[in-house]
């Protein structure tokens, strides 16, 4: 379990999960342009990871030049949902 939780708190994945959650799919670029990783290789290895443990979906897009596209699977979308929700608690807690 340690390394599971290692994995979705690790830098940049929880961002990545709810910027995917918000704009429901992005591009490789996109996503990078948004900072959420400091090195080139560290973004590429959180991409892998994610989508490993089947929480993003890889499709690439044909074209001149090919794009590949990220978005939540099922489980992806119902990690983000408790994501928000833990958000959602801890603002609460944090207000009082």
């Amino acid at each position: 379990m340690r390394n599971k939780a290692h994995i979705m708190f690790g830098k940049g994945v929880i961002e990545i999960i709810l910027y995917l959650k918000k704009m429901e799919k992005a591009g490789y670029y996109e996503l990078y342009k948004q900072g959420f990783v400091i090195s080139r290789q560290a973004f590429s290895n959180v991409l892998k990871i994610i989508e490993k443990h089947g929480i993003a979906d890889r499709k690439m897009i044909e074209g001149r030049p090919p794009r590949v596209e990220y978005s939540l699977t099922g489980k992806g979308k119902e990690i983000a949902t408790a994501l928000t929700h833990l958000e959602e608690i801890l603002s609460g807690s944090l207000a009082r």
